[in-house]
């Protein structure tokens, strides 16, 4: 019995040792390369995003200069010179006004077919006498054989006599005024994006210290870290297959390159049709892995020894009850009760079976609580078009997930859109917001499917799409749409009444066959997009486009110039009025047009700044990059009101030195309200900027050039000190402490004070008290 037992132990605890050290270390290089994949494709997410985004606003400057009416004069003169002198010159001098400011742009052409001239930010000249030739036949070729879509186009360009270097690198965009695929153009505008810029922002980024490449689709280098590889082609590199075939958008593979392992990340980018690639040395990102793996033999051997040694003792204090034991029952019983020789390895097998029904309970619990993310991922990939599988696939998926659909069947798809979705992540964590979209998801599922077996996918972090089964419905459109209406009605009222959160609906189209759910979810999105319009709570439906204007757009270019007029007048409220103008004006225009008149609008305020206040381009600066911050967020007109005039009160109040002094007197109002009311627990930067009568985005930004503290931070330093004051005192119980200084007692509060004081708050009484005795 004494032998089995020492064999147990030991063949049980090195067994364990074993097994545990080899998950241990496993697990741990697992969870560096799910680091580093997901660190390196983040950064490339990130890098992504800074190129589409100058991508976009590139495009809206070409769209801009397109609206301008020097530009314009300039880009349809004729064959008078007096006039064409005259065009010329003013429109160098606003391609000049229009360049400079932008750093990322390093050139601008006009070009004017009827007189065969270019112009650039410096001069003009004939088109054969042009120092940058490529230009001239890429925009003769695009007019004559096929258009270029209004997209960058990577190149190495001469630069005129008297600059610093030869040549530059840069990202090419053409917009031509008219362009029938026959070459019937009269003008086309130029910018020549500087790639040296992107590269900035990508070093800038790029904090891991990763090699990144940008790629096009032919395989040619448009972002390096050195600028001599621009242009140069890797299509045929061999650690670059992978990412020229993959079918996925992002992934991450280890590949050799000039004999060296790398960690290979890559994003795709639809909208440029880049690739962007991070290349890690495998030695530096699996050196922890390898030092562990050293580690973990040292420990598991130390481990062992000691067990061994546990063996040997447990064995012998295990044993000496249960011999007595076994020695009594057989003398009471008599011989013929004596244990079987296999009783004892019966009881081990019932132990380790009690332990593998336990495994398995909550291996079915996690399958049980992982399905609906499976579920909805699949689901994602299909409305959004990243997966397009056949028929039969897809009712296979639909088995295995138990989806509550069809796809044989006639769908109907509309999309939910969380209103107010700024102030709602400010306003809840991430716990927080997964809770609340899963009540989202089921409120809007039990509602839907009153009428209709459906599925709620959520296809972004504001966004669900909500697939309905109609195979019995009506064929109408005119009675789907006002079913769906109602459906969708009562989920908003549903959702404002229980989760306090306003939705904006968007109806869509019936999807025939499976092949049209992309392209109706599409269609939906871009839908929704009109909420800037119909406002928050609203339900948006295709009869809202009929009430857009489908003519000629045209800007309201009197209205823009009575507001910058009001500006250097110092009137904030008529400029606003001629701002409402300007709104009303452009509002029955497509949502393209009304984002890019907004855009325009702005542009034109900083560059009449000048004129506006003197010498005050570098405090705008910072204003400007605030507001585009904000315009990607922007969800109705009444937003984008509310910003603009808060940029207009900026504006005016940079034209009034002497309110700095007015500035410092709000802080430090601010800062007396913060410490006669800090008990309260509704203290915020919304209830200080509410007694003061000033909007809170312009007093939190006053306290923090001010203080260099934001509000919430101002006042979490004075209720720290203050709790710190009463935990001096400790016959004060902390409740007590808490409910004076307007505290909630969380797990929040605790963290925050170990952050603020560098201890718990148990080990910082402790030390007070042990410091009294």
């Amino acid at each position: 019995m004494y032998k089995k037992l020492l064999l147990t132990f030991v063949a049980s605890i090195t067994s364990l040792i074993l097994v545990l050290s080899s998950l241990l270390y496993y697990n741990y290089n697992s969870s560096i390369v799910s680091t580093v994949k997901g660190m390196n494709e983040n950064l490339l997410s990130n890098i992504s995003y800074s190129s589409v985004y100058m991508d976009t606003i590139s495009k809206k400057f070409c769209q801009s200069l397109m609206l301008n009416n020097a530009i314009k004069a300039f880009a349809y003169s004729n064959d008078n010179q007096d006039e064409d002198f005259l065009n010329i010159l003013g429109a160098i001098r606003t391609l000049k006004e229009f360049t400079i400011p932008n750093t990322y742009i390093h050139s601008t052409y006009v070009y004017n077919r009827q007189i065969d001239t270019v112009i650039d930010s410096s001069s003009f000249y004939n088109a054969s006498n042009f120092y940058d030739k490529e230009i001239i036949r890429l925009i003769n070729d695009a007019g004559t054989v096929a258009p270029l879509s209004l997209n960058p186009i990577p190149r190495i360009i001469p630069v005129p006599r008297g600059s610093d270097t030869r040549t530059a690198n840069v990202y090419t965009y053409i917009l031509f005024d008219n362009n029938d695929y026959k070459g019937n153009f009269d003008s086309a505008i130029v910018l020549n994006v500087d790639a040296e810029w992107l590269r900035l922002t990508i070093s800038s980024l790029n904090k891991l210290g990763n090699e990144i490449i940008v790629l096009d689709d032919q395989g040619d280098i448009v972002s390096h870290s050195s600028s001599d590889m621009f242009m140069r082609n890797v299509s045929n590199e061999g650690y670059l297959r992978e990412v020229f075939t993959a079918s996925a958008q992002t992934g991450t593979y280890i590949d050799r390159m000039n004999r060296e392992k790398h960690v290979i990340s890559y994003v795709s980018s639809d909208v440029l049709k880049w690739k962007f690639i991070s290349l890690t040395p495998y030695d530096t990102a699996f050196s922890a892995a390898k030092k562990n793996g050293i580690i973990t033999v040292i420990f598991c051997l130390i481990v062992l020894l000691l067990g061994l040694l546990f063996a040997v003792l447990a064995s012998k204090k295990l044993y000496r009850p249960i011999g007595a034991l076994t020695k009594g029952i057989i003398q009471k019983l008599g011989p013929d009760s004596a244990p079987s020789k296999n009783m004892d390895e019966m009881g081990y097998l019932s132990t380790a079976f009690t332990g593998m029904i336990d495994k398995t309970q909550v291996l079915e619990n996690m399958k049980r609580n992982t399905t609906p993310v499976i579920k909805n991922e699949f689901l994602k990939t299909v409305v959004t078009g990243r997966a397009h599988l056949p028929t039969d696939k897809l009712i296979a998926k639909q088995q295995e997930l138990q989806i509550d659909l069809d796809f044989r069947n006639r769908l109907y798809l509309f999309i939910l859109k969380i209103d107010f979705y700024k102030d709602y992540v400010d306003r809840h964590s991430d716990k927080d917001r997964s809770l609340y979209q899963y009540a989202i998801t089921n409120i809007a599922r039990e509602i839907t499917g009153e009428r209709f077996r459906n599925e709620v996918v959520e296809t972004a972090h504001d966004q669900f799409a909500v697939l309905a089964d109609i195979g019995e419905a009506p064929d109408q459109l005119s009675q789907l749409t006002d079913i769906f209406r109602g459906i969708a009605g009562k989920i908003q009222a549903s959702v404002l009444e229980l989760l306090n959160l306003s939705l904006t609906g968007t109806l869509g189209f019936v999807i025939e066959s499976p092949d049209r759910i992309k392209s109706a979810y599409d269609e939906a999105f871009n839908l929704s997009m009109y909420r800037i319009k119909t406002g928050h709570s609203s339900i948006i439906s295709p009869e809202t486009l009929k009430g857009m204007d489908t003519g000629s757009f045209i800007f309201p270019v009197s209205k823009e110039k009575q507001l910058i007029d009001s500006l250097k007048l110092g009137s904030g409220e008529a400029a606003k009025d001629h701002y409402r103008e300007i709104i009303k004006a452009i509002e029955h225009s497509s949502y393209d047009n009304i984002l890019t008149s907004v855009i325009y609008l702005f542009f034109s305020i900083y560059n009449s700044l000048n004129r506006i206040v003197e010498g005050s381009e570098s405090k705008f600066n910072s204003i400007s990059i605030s507001f585009f911050n904000k315009v990607s967020g922007f969800e109705t007109l009444e937003e984008i009101e509310r910003t603009f005039f808060e940029l207009i009160d900026e504006i005016i109040v940079l034209k009034d030195s002497a309110k700095d002094r007015k500035k410092n007197d709000i802080v430090n109002a601010a800062i007396d309200h913060i410490h006669a009311t800090f008990a309260d627990k509704n203290l915020s930067l919304n209830s200080c900027a509410e007694s003061l009568s000033l909007s809170s985005v312009y007093l939190g930004k006053l306290f923090k050039n001010a203080t260099g503290r934001s509000v919430a931070e101002y006042i979490t330093m004075v209720r720290m000190e203050k709790i710190k004051e009463y935990l001096e005192n400790r016959k004060v119980p902390i409740n007590e402490i808490l409910e004076r200084c307007g505290v909630e007692k969380s797990n929040y509060f605790y963290t925050s004070f170990k952050k603020y004081f560098g201890v718990s708050l148990t080990e910082y009484r402790l030390k007070n008290v042990n410091n009294d005795r």
